[in-house]
């Protein structure tokens, strides 16, 4: 039996459609999927993004930590991004106490050009907040193509909501002040994506587009059980793994 950990996205703190879906495909009598749950925000009057981050990679770890068998990590949207960060640092070495198996994420922000999964074409782009590699853990990426959140082309000025956006949150004046600083820090060592940079201007369009597709169209929502993602993801799992007890 393998225990495949599930970071769900924001505004789900207990689960969404996605991860109930990527859990309901796998064999349950080889697989034994569960909810890894955490605050799930996005800022506002609640918990910024990066503050969400960090208690969700300690819910995931406490979870690796408690499990008896062996683990797959997954995560859909924020926590894709939660669970790929976490496989990152275990791929190269950073966790020695953490054993996991592999990493499936479902629209992951930092999704490197080029990741998805065998036999199905990957995405173009990569992922809203930039690009983050994982090596030394198999890892596959669902992601759908048009979903600004992991597929934006490198030119598309939505990439400025994921710079600006990390600390947003205004729920009370050090939550403002918080967020201030962390801009002013990012000016200081220029990390902000340069989309507007000339070397991108084959895409600089499409920013409406792609909010469309976020908004209105289900790029980031229905496509992924619609056009067959999550369910695909979960037939790697169970072939990469079908054999474990």
């Amino acid at each position: 039996m393998i225990e495949v950990l599930i970071v769900p996205g924001t505004g789900s703190p207990r689960g969404d459609a996605i991860t109930t879906t990527f859990a309901n495909a796998l064999d349950q009598e080889r697989f034994a999927p569960s909810i890894v749950t955490y605050p799930a925000t996005y800022g506002g009057i609640e918990a910024p993004y990066a503050e969400s981050r960090a208690l969700g990679r300690a819910a995931l770890m406490r979870a690796i930590w408690r499990a008896s068998n062996p683990v797959i990590i997954a995560g859909y949207s924020q926590g894709a991004g939660i669970a790929g960060s976490l496989a990152a640092e275990i791929g190269a070495g950073e966790h020695p106490d953490l054993e996991v198996y592999a990493c499936a994420l479902i629209a992951d922000p930092l999704r490197p050009v080029g990741a998805g999964m065998p036999h199905r074409p990957p995405a173009p782009g990569y992922g809203i907040a930039g690009e983050r590699p994982i090596y030394g853990l198999p890892t596959w990426w669902a992601a759908a193509p048009g979903d600004p959140i992991t597929a934006l082309p490198a030119g598309n000025p939505l990439r400025s909501i994921a710079d600006l956006s990390e600390w947003w949150a205004l729920g009370d004046p050090m939550a403002a002040a918080r967020w201030g600083q962390d801009l002013v820090d990012k000016c200081k060592q220029q990390t902000f994506q340069r989309w507007w940079s000339s070397s991108n201007w084959a895409t600089w369009g499409g920013a409406m587009a792609f909010a469309r597709g976020y908004l209105w169209d289900g790029r980031h929502g229905r496509a992924y059980i619609d056009e067959g993602h999550v369910r695909d993801l979960a037939e790697i799992v169970m072939k990469e793994f079908g054999d474990a007890r």
